[in-house]
């Protein structure tokens, strides 16, 4: 009876060596199957990732229409086949000469799209004649939605328009040259309708940073945007044309304007005291004054660094000045 009881005592425990070697290796396989099944969901999850935007629709661009009226921009969702700049602005461009609703019209229209080139990033589209018998307020709605669609492709940092080979020219006769969507103020979406036109007096420097030069500029711009706060961002944009130059700091950032009892109040932030140009700090702070004077609101203007009037301008000007208009730098005696 004892030698009975150690020899199935024996088999037992041969048997649960087996039984263990085998769960062993089953729970091998499973940790194996399982590493293998979240491997093949990571890379599942990295490659549906892949060339989607935040919206989880791939590759989706803004093509910018007319709206039907013909007083404002809109914009339409696309997902384009082409993948390379080159082949990406051919396809925009054939999208903005089409329309597929009756909400929204072609911005490329009545006229043709003569040729493209790429240069350093700036896109040069050339139109057909008939792009110039365009009225004033059709134009600069038509350039807006070209320029902000073509500046969507990647690698593309400015789209300059040509007419059978020579420049767009403005109403003050000089070269707009390369734009950016920034260029445009334009309202998208409910309120597309509330638009403005304005041809602004702004005042840029000279070759030699001693003297400004009046320059007349057509906008469109949302009718929420102060006027006052219009003309400050203008500045900030720069001269858009030959033989003008900017006069202040494009890094600078504007905390606010307001005007009231004929001052406007120009706040901006630090970046204004440096002056990364050749001008004097008279034109700087003049091509300010005199470009919001114009304005049949305001007759003085006080600028203030993050509210602060106390610091000077280049260690020069004294900010505590209210200034007045003063067109003794304007060159020729332009008024």
């Amino acid at each position: 009876m004892p030698q009975e009881m150690f020899t199935k005592r024996s088999r037992m425990k041969k048997q649960m060596k087996h039984n263990k070697r085998w769960t062993g290796l089953i729970a091998v396989l499973l940790l194996t199957v399982l590493v293998f099944c979240l491997s093949a969901c990571g890379s599942a999850e990295n490659s549906s990732d892949s060339g989607t935007g935040e919206s989880g629709e791939e590759n989706t661009y803004k093509i910018y229409y007319l709206d039907k009226s013909g007083t404002g921009v809109t914009s339409v969702d696309y997902q384009p086949v082409s993948s390379d700049s080159e082949a990406l602005i051919e396809e925009f461009l054939e999208r903005l000469s089409t329309s597929d609703s009756i909400d929204y019209t072609a911005p490329i229209s009545n006229f043709e799209v003569l040729g493209t080139s790429i240069d350093n990033g700036i896109v040069t589209i050339d139109f057909s004649k008939a792009y110039e018998e365009l009225s004033v307020t059709s134009e600069a709605l038509t350039r807006a939605a070209i320029v902000s669609t073509i500046c969507e492709v990647p690698g593309v940092s400015g789209v300059a328009v040509t007419i059978e080979g020579s420049p767009l020219t403005g109403e003050d006769g000089l070269a707009v040259g390369a734009e950016t969507s920034s260029d445009f103020i334009l309202n998208l979406g409910k309120d597309i309708n509330s638009y403005e036109k304005d041809r602004i007096k702004l005042y840029f420097a000279n070759e030699k940073g001693d003297h400004l030069i009046c320059v007349y500029r057509t906008v469109i711009y949302n009718s929420n945007i102060s006027k006052d706060k219009l003309i400050v961002e203008e500045l900030l944009k720069g001269p858009n044309g030959d033989g003008v130059y900017p006069t202040i700091n494009p890094e600078t950032a504007i905390i606010n304007v307001t005007s009231r009892d004929g001052v406007c109040y120009v706040n901006f932030d630090k970046s204004f005291m440096t002056e990364p140009y050749s001008v004097t700090a008279e034109v700087a702070v003049y091509s300010i004054v005199d470009s919001l004077t114009e304005l049949p609101f305001v007759s003085r203007v006080q600028i203030s660094i993050d509210g602060d009037t106390t610091q000077s301008f280049l260690e020069q000007i004294p900010l505590t000045t209210v200034f007045d208009r003063n067109l003794s730098l304007v060159e020729d005696g332009e008024s």
